[in-house]
């Protein structure tokens, strides 16, 4: 069973893709994007080490509490830890969850890539985001995605082309308890 180093996780959240979804960004990114909304999420540093059974069980309660139709794996760059998500990945297809992967790096320069793990990922991927962030380019149209370089590959027929468009803005959600304040989504940059 693999592990994986993750920064945050929202057991249910409609700002990380299609439907209810829930979203794990994981720790450690190398690509260092100008203008990245996750700069703590960089630092190739271990934050919170969770064997991915746990996680898994854990995904399964929300499957239930919140009905999540998918998973949305964000970053970092979990293409850097992707032995443990596609382990994670099979496991949520083998209960009917939605894998949607976004990654820095371009699907071409992925496919070339001779680790196995990657291409185990790809498989159990029904969505891909791929392509760095892009400060200058941001997306205004799509709902999750970040700057208009960025391209959603649909690698199965899960979702239909287009999906992305639904709502035709980006969203940003807070939840506050007693003990914290979370946002998540597309938080406002400077002159927007």
């Amino acid at each position: 069973m693999a592990y994986l180093n993750l920064a945050a996780i929202r057991p249910c959240t409609e700002a990380e893709g299609p439907g209810k979804r829930f979203a794990i960004w994981c720790q450690g990114c190398l690509r260092r994007c100008p203008g990245c909304c996750n700069p703590h999420m960089q630092p190739m540093i271990r934050r919170n080490l969770v064997a991915v059974k746990d996680l898994f069980e854990l995904i399964k309660k929300h499957i239930a509490l919140d009905a999540i139709e998918g998973v949305s794996f964000i970053g970092g760059e979990p293409l850097l830890q992707a032995e443990g998500f596609a382990e994670l990945a099979l496991l949520c297809q083998e209960v009917d969850l939605s894998v949607l992967l976004f990654t820095g790096y371009k699907y071409e320069n992925i496919l070339e890539s001779d680790d196995d793990n990657i291409r185990k990922l790809l498989s159990y991927t029904d969505l891909l985001v791929d392509g760095e962030f892009i400060e200058n380019l941001l997306d205004n149209k799509r709902d999750w995605i970040g700057s208009t370089n960025q391209r959603v590959i649909f690698l199965t027929d899960r979702y239909k082309k287009g999906i992305e468009y639904l709502h035709g803005y980006r969203t940003t959600e807070m939840r506050i308890s007693s003990k914290q304040i979370s946002i998540n989504g597309w938080p406002l940059l400077p002159n927007q």
